[in-house]
């Protein structure tokens, strides 16, 4: 676990230096995100790509892989984040999602509906790399479960 842990923040931070931070219209982005994921406890890994729609609004897809002893759980949705406030280098945000969730036998059901709502925000390093934080309230009605995922450290890049 520890191996792969830092193969990707290597390879975060290999693809973060050689692009820019939160990108212009018509750009893509792309990070990687780590992280836990409660209830139950589980190691959380979140890539996310998104298309840069203007500066303050990002439309894109977002995965959650929880890794753990007691089960797995993954995520796949789609998402908007919206920009708003903050500095030059502080970018507050918000984000809504609706897509699809798969669970091992840790929760009731195998296959449900996934509804995510977050908050976070960015720190932009230098041109080429930002790194941030996103706490997300995570829903599956079809399988009654209701979790905390928060990627720690996500790294943001341009693709």
């Amino acid at each position: 676990m520890k191996q792969l842990i830092s193969f990707l923040l290597v390879l975060g931070i290999f693809i973060s230096a050689r692009s820019h931070a939160m990108g212009n219209r018509g750009d893509f982005v792309g990070s990687v995100g780590m992280g836990i994921l409660t209830s139950p406890t589980l190691f959380l890994l979140s890539p996310e790509l998104e298309y840069v729609h203007n500066q303050d609004l990002n439309i894109g897809a977002l995965a959650q892989m929880g890794l753990g002893n007691g089960g797995v759980l993954f995520t796949a949705s789609g998402k908007v984040r919206h920009f708003f406030g903050g500095s030059a280098r502080v970018k507050p945000c918000v984000e809504g999602g609706l897509g699809l969730s798969l669970s091992s036998s840790l929760f009731s059901s195998a296959v449900g509906v996934h509804i995510e709502a977050g908050m976070g925000f960015d720190y932009v390093l230098e041109k080429n790399m930002s790194i941030g934080t996103m706490i997300r309230l995570n829903f599956s009605p079809p399988l009654k479960s209701f979790f905390l995922s928060w990627p720690i450290v996500t790294l943001r890049f341009l693709l």
